[in-house]
């Protein structure tokens, strides 16, 4: 393509992102649909750009919006509100992983794929993008709770299937496996880079007090110096998307922190430096669904309606590790959300890709299937979750809850609606108790009135 064809693409993107998060904040339909539909459009349609034009360029962008997209997400949660739903994130992660894993195996295992291959692609597709969750629940009316858990399992599971799929290639590479160094590197690859990324985040909080006043430049300092730390963490062997979240939590509540440590710290993240933040992240997302597009190749039929069924079957189980986390906690409009947000992204894009790269044979669709469960993934979370605001989906949760009685036999009320039949049960009480003193009352009088 020639290079004023690459500035026209690049500027409709960002004409289309911009007009896309318009159209979402009025109506709720996310903007993600429009921006995949024109990746498939230049690409597979019209022929306009294939992936062989980005190159070596291509991987380098796709993780720099993971990392940005991660710690800017950070930035704006509560640390404490964090510690609280630390628990039951971690808990609808491993839940939801292992279900996965288990649905893709089966549906992998009836298409004809070797049981251990099934496994691999089942890993491949347990997780959840941070690059979809976290722009799509900053735009709708969710508890802070709901979006941290979604956001804590957007992060957490993206490490799982790295490490998961990693692991397993080597297995059947060397036909062994030591399930000590597979916990081991799991527990490795969490701590190490959690720690790194909040010692790092503390450090650039201390310097940014000697900078953010003097340098007007100190908001890209902060993302030179994110992006050291991701290159840091991943060169030994740990986990930079998590160190990246870990820095922006920190970095974002870092003057509370100070506080609590009788320390006085100005806010080395003033409202100014989100909004700028924010302006790269609405960038790097538009480019990166685009991009998610182009990928897309819809000539086999047959692989097309198998990874529709393998989408469908991650969505009906979904309510299932919902329910084990949460069903006590939240009402059904918040368990509806996070049985809807279960898309694939950046992670199974990549780990697609890595059969092929260790020269695993027998796996020519493997990374067709896995790109097209993304698409579809992404495409019906942000359709049920508009259909959710709008209050016309309740969620696969009721109908499978329906269905399996001895899981859910009584459905929970909404805490306003449970408010309001207790104040109206105070109400009946206090008028039955007026109303016996009022007969007692008269009887009385009666009484009185014979003798």
């Amino acid at each position: 393509m020639d290079l004023f064809g690459i500035f026209l693409i690049a500027g409709a993107v960002i004409f289309l992102g911009f007009v896309g998060e318009t159209i979402f904040r009025k109506t709720n339909i996310p903007d993600v649909i429009w921006l995949i539909v024109f990746g498939i459009l230049i690409g597979s349609v019209w022929k306009l750009v294939s992936p062989e034009h980005f190159g070596y360029a291509a991987p380098v962008f796709t993780t720099f919006a993971l990392i940005f997209i991660l710690f800017e997400g950070a930035l704006n949660i509560n640390l404490k509100t964090l510690f609280n739903e630390m628990f039951h994130g971690t808990l609808l992660t491993l839940i939801n992983f292992i279900l996965s894993v288990l649905a893709v195996t089966g549906v992998a295992w009836v298409m004809g794929f070797r049981l251990i291959y099934g496994v691999l692609l089942g890993i491949v597709l347990a997780g959840t993008s941070s690059a979809v969750v976290i722009p799509i629940v900053k735009n709708i009316e969710a508890k802070k709770g709901t979006v941290l858990m979604l956001t804590i399992e957007s992060a957490i599971s993206d490490v799982l299937c790295i490490v998961g799929a990693i692991t397993l290639i080597k297995i059947i590479k060397l036909s062994s496996f030591d399930l000590s160094s597979v916990l081991n590197n799991v527990a490795g690859a969490f701590a190490i880079a959690i720690v790194i990324g909040a010692i790092c985040g503390l450090f650039w909080t201390l310097l940014l007090q000697r900078i953010v006043s003097k340098h007007t430049r100190s908001y890209m300092l902060t993302i030179a110096f994110l992006l050291i730390l991701y290159g840091v963490v991943e060169y030994i062997k740990s986990s930079g998307a998590i160190a990246a979240l870990s820095f922006g939590l920190v970095l974002g509540n870092s003057k509370k922190i100070f506080e609590s440590l009788n320390r006085s710290a100005e806010n080395p993240v003033p409202t100014s430096a989100k909004f700028f933040y924010s302006e790269i992240s609405f960038f790097v997302k538009s480019f990166f669904f685009v991009y998610l597009g182009i990928l897309l190749d819809f000539t086999d039929v047959a692989l097309l309606l198998w990874s529709a069924a393998i989408t469908l079957l991650l969505f009906i189980i979904r309510p299932l590790a919902v329910y084990i986390t949460v069903r006590k906690r939240y009402d059904q409009k918040e368990r509806s959300i996070m049985s809807a947000l279960v898309p694939k992204g950046l992670a199974a894009v990549v780990l697609a890709e890595l059969p092929k790269q260790y020269g695993i044979k027998g796996l020519d669709s493997f990374s067709t299937i896995a790109l097209m469960v993304v698409f579809f993934s992404i495409l019906l979370s942000t359709v049920l979750v508009f259909l959710t605001e709008k209050d016309y989906f309740r969620g696969f949760g009721s109908m499978f809850y329906r269905i399996f009685r001895w899981v859910d036999r009584v459905e929970p009320e909404a805490p306003e609606k449970r408010m309001r039949k207790t104040k109206t049960r105070a109400t009946k009480i206090k008028s039955s108790e007026e109303a016996v003193k009022s007969e007692s009352g008269g009887y009385e009088r009666n009484t009185q009135s014979k003798m």
